[in-house]
């Protein structure tokens, strides 16, 4: 056997592995994406609220993005990271299956129940 068939068949064998858990939720395309960027607090409970309760109907185990920025221009600390993870985990515990930060911060992946 050639050394060329050895290395095809020796790479062939790896199977990558399989994600789980927030490696998988993160990596899945978004069904729907929400933008907060400059918005206020009062007007990004709103909308995370309404798409939330919109998707909760529309988008059952899917993921959807909530971006909520880093917060770097606000002028005290980061408001909308924590009041999305806050509404996610308090208001509408019934409608999200699981939440998870995107890398590099800013953003949420959310796997919608319902």
């Amino acid at each position: 056997m050639s050394k060329r068939r050895k290395k095809i068949e020796h790479t062939a064998s790896k199977i990558p592995p399989r994600l789980s858990g927030a490696a998988l939720l993160i990596s899945e395309i978004p069904e729907a994406k929400l933008d907060l960027h400059g918005l206020s607090a009062r007007e990004a409970e709103v909308q995370v609220c309404n798409f939330l309760q919109r998707h909760a109907r529309t988008s059952r185990g899917k993921v959807i993005h909530i971006i909520t920025g880093k917060g770097t221009n606000s002028d005290g600390p980061p408001v909308l990271p924590g009041l999305v993870a806050r509404l996610l985990s308090e208001e509408f515990p019934e409608d999200v299956l699981e939440h998870a930060g995107l890398v590099g911060g800013g953003a949420i992946a959310v796997r919608v129940g319902g």
